[in-house]
């Protein structure tokens, strides 16, 4: 406890040096390692959470009991609880006891794929050891209060005393995988005589008295290292000492019974995989940067930790296969709809990660009983019974009414993020089709292009067919080709074909009527093929965007003298500064 306390003490003197001076280092967070696998960004937290790994890897899980802000927050609302005459139990959910794993796995080896398959490399691209947005990558008060609430109070009056850490926490599973790696373990001299009093008084769920009789030490990596069991020993049989670590471990006394076979076990993997598969799944599915299709690559990622560190301790007392199924659907349905969902109307913040999954965790867990209380005469929830002797009791039918509550909401949540993932969809459809055609644009013009030039290169060599052919070309690729179009007009003129320079003149002025030498040049074409009215009209509308249009002016002094104003094309070819 003074430990705990005095790690709250730093924490809150490291806010106060921010907000005093603005700036400070950044968090000791492990969350901030994402930094680094995201974006190769080496920040304090990444190196915080690599020498945590490191210092577990040789001492054992420690860092979980004697460092954790949300172990403090459970362990103080056991100890509330536990004052109000409750002492949670454990509960086993089965497959959910692959969800930290998972969720270390999304959150700091996932965000790796994108960086790989970019060619940006796994490094460290720069170092960034100090903020001024302290806050940047937290969630607000309501979430924050909302994910302690849930994750320190209920998950352990309902779960046990780690809830959240056996069922949704991401540090937890490296470092549980950490742990076997350990030969720094609590371990048992010969004077025990199983008593028991180190598993009562064990907050980590974890049976003590069983481990150290066939195993000769502490294997589970939920072992937090608190030392409550050694401190309790009234034979002082329990100590920390070095030995072989928990992966290589062998059993002092036999199993009572024969483990599966390869084959037997078939099964029960294909049921993780499928799990596993279905919950990277769910994550990526709103995920901006990270793909769908990464996974099956990151479940068997996972598949492959989960069978390499698969902890020695055994569990009692979980669900069936039906069961672990209903588990699992449950979870990955609540997943789905809470996470990103926006819980507080009054606010835009939406649930957090952790949050969402310890929520999920609850909710497959009122699924579970619910379905349990139809099909069960004798039906517990911690210390209140909801089926006795064949009939839901009050705290039953309060319990369905709650679990009925937690449904709606659900499916309300997973309503809206189905419709909003639906509109995510089309949008995305949409940029995609309109990077299509620009893409499909761009390539046009750059060969339209290429045609242009192809016909200036005849059209100065005198070969005034290929020139127009070549020009026609590019319009057909880029109708808009001002260019291509004005060169065409005047192939078409040079040749004598009028009537169609007239027409592709006009058509690019119907396009760009700002242009003031395609009116003179159209009033030249007009001109040569005998209608003066269209040529004057053409002329004026030159001089009307350019008043000293020499092209024009001159084509309207001309038709002055034809009448015989020769004051009119003086006055033109004034303007025009002649």
């Amino acid at each position: 406890m003074v430990v705990l306390i005095a790690i709250h003490v730093a924490i809150a003197l490291h806010v106060a040096h921010w907000a005093a001076t603005g700036s400070t280092l950044t968090p000791l967070e492990p969350s901030e390692s994402i930094e680094l696998t995201a974006k190769g960004v080496l920040n304090a937290g990444a190196i915080f959470f690599a020498l945590a790994i490191l210092s577990t890897a040789l001492f054992g899980r420690f860092f979980c009991g004697w460092a954790c802000h949300l172990v403090a927050v459970q362990d103080a609302c056991r100890w509330l609880l536990e004052k109000l005459g409750l002492r949670p139990r454990a509960v086993n959910l089965g497959l959910l006891g692959l969800v930290p794993l998972v969720v270390f796995v999304y959150m700091f080896l996932a965000p790796l794929l994108p960086r790989i398959e970019q060619g940006l490399g796994i490094g460290i691209a720069h170092t960034e050891f100090t903020t001024g947005g302290f806050w940047d990558t937290f969630p607000g008060l309501e979430m924050a209060l909302l994910t302690f609430l849930v994750g320190g109070f209920l998950m352990v009056w309902f779960l046990g005393a780690k809830g959240f850490c056996t069922y949704a926490c991401p540090y937890g599973a490296v470092f549980g995988i950490a742990d076997q790696l350990a030969p720094v373990r609590i371990r048992v001299t010969d004077a025990c005589e199983g008593c028991g009093h180190c598993t009562a008084v064990c907050t980590s769920n974890v049976r003590v008295h069983q481990e150290v009789r066939d195993w000769k030490a502490i294997v589970d990596p939920g072992c937090m290292k608190c030392l409550d069991c050694v401190s309790v020993c009234p034979k002082d049989a329990l100590y920390v000492g070095f030995g072989a670590p928990a992966l290589t471990a062998r059993r002092a006394q036999p199993a009572k019974h024969l483990a599966a076979g390869f084959v037997q076990r078939l099964p029960r993997l294909a049921l993780i995989a499928a799990f596993l598969w279905s919950t990277f799944a769910v994550l990526l599915a709103r995920q901006g940067t990270l793909e769908g299709r990464w996974a099956t690559e990151l479940a068997g990622l996972s598949l492959v930790l989960a069978l390499v560190f698969p902890g020695k301790s055994e569990r009692h007392g979980g669900p069936t296969v039906l069961e672990e199924l209903l588990l699992a659907l449950a979870f990955l349905a609540a997943l789905f709809g809470l996470r990103g969902y926006q819980l507080l109307p009054w606010q835009e913040e939406r649930v957090p990660l952790l949050l969402a999954l310890g929520l999920a965790v609850l909710f497959a867990l009122a699924v579970h009983l619910s379905q349990r209380m139809l099909r069960r005469s004798e039906v517990a929830l911690q210390a209140w019974e909801l089926v006795r002797g064949g009939k839901v009791t009050a705290a039953g039918r309060t319990f369905a009414l709650l679990a009925l509550a937690f449904t709606g909401l659900v499916a309300v949540a997973a309503r809206a993020q189905v419709s909003e993932a639906r509109e995510q969809r089309i949008e995305r459809e949409a940029r995609e089709e309109r990077a299509a055609a620009e893409r499909a644009l761009a390539a046009a013009r750059e060969q339209a292009r290429s045609d242009y030039d192809r016909g200036v290169r005849a059209a100065q060599a005198g070969r005034l067919e290929e020139a127009s052919v070549a020009f026609e070309a590019a319009l057909a690729r880029d109708p808009d080709f001002r260019e291509a179009r004005e060169n065409l007009a005047g192939m078409y003129c040079a040749m004598g074909r009028y009537q169609q320079g007239i027409f592709h003149y006009r058509e690019a002025l119907a396009r760009h009527p700002e242009d003031a030498d395609t009116h003179a040049l159209l009033g030249q074409a007009c001109a040569q093929q005998g209608d003066l009215a269209s040529a004057e009209a053409a002329w004026q509308a030159a001089i009307r965007l350019v008043p000293t249009h020499r092209g024009a002016r001159e084509g309207l002094a001309i038709l002055c003298e034809e009448r015989g104003d020769l004051a009119g094309a003086r006055a033109h070819r004034a303007a025009a500064g002649r």
